[in-house]
């Protein structure tokens, strides 16, 4: 069959116009694992963000509980009688209170000696019977005289107050003491003391007053270490 030249055009535009099948792009694998890699590590930084920055809720924990719990009773110790009664109560503060007033005594006469060393400076220098000089000198001497005086009695009631307060902390350590060895039968829960004058404690049960036993147990073990 013989074709014609404008056929064999014509149906050669009719092949090339003809559409062809689409093909979708197709994503390299490695390109592919680096997307995931990144997504997966974004994921782990933002829940690592939320645990530590969402405001968790507190929980109670409690304490270990370290020995047997008390019976729930609540016991009194009349310090009134302890201090008047106990041994080393009155050993302790008689020996400090007779050297506080000892030294009361030493620095009073210190006291009056340079109070009439000043009021004699004073009478000299009234009557016009010193120099210049001499004034000077004398009121320097006097300067010096009353600031050691000051100094050696500021020193001293120092010493009896260290001496006081290590006093009161042996007497109180010891008190504890006792009231531990006490209670190791009684098991009370709570062991308060109290004075007669005290504002804060208005009345007492007699029968939660174990103020007799404490004053034993404290005489005992005194005149035992004696």
């Amino acid at each position: 069959m013989n074709m014609s030249t404008d056929e064999f055009i014509i149906n050669d535009e009719v092949e090339t116009t003809q559409p062809q099948s689409e093909k979708k792009p197709k994503c390299h694998p490695v390109i592919g694992n680096i997307l995931f890699n990144c997504m997966l590590v974004a994921a782990v930084i933002v829940l690592y963000i939320l645990h530590f920055t969402t405001p968790k809720t507190p929980v109670f924990i409690p304490k270990e509980i370290v020995g047997e719990p008390g019976s729930g009773e609540t016991v009194f110790v009349n310090l009134d009688i302890i201090n008047e009664e106990y041994e080393l109560v009155t050993i302790l503060t008689g020996d400090i209170q007779a050297e506080m007033a000892r030294q009361e005594a030493i620095f009073a006469n210190k006291e009056k000696t340079f109070e009439r060393k000043y009021n004699q400076f004073q009478e000299n220098m009234n009557a016009g019977i010193l120099t210049q000089v001499q004034m000077e000198h004398s009121q320097r001497q006097l300067m010096q005289e009353y600031q050691q005086l000051e100094a050696d009695k500021e020193r001293v009631f120092n010493d009896l107050q260290l001496r006081q307060a290590a006093a009161l902390t042996q007497i109180y350590d010891s008190l504890q003491a006792a009231v531990r060895r006490i209670n190791v039968e009684r098991n009370a829960s709570f062991v308060i003391t109290y004075q007669n004058q005290s504002p804060f404690l208005l009345l007492t049960d007699p029968a939660k007053d174990i103020t007799d036993y404490v004053l034993f147990e404290l005489n005992r073990s005194y005149k035992y270490k004696k």
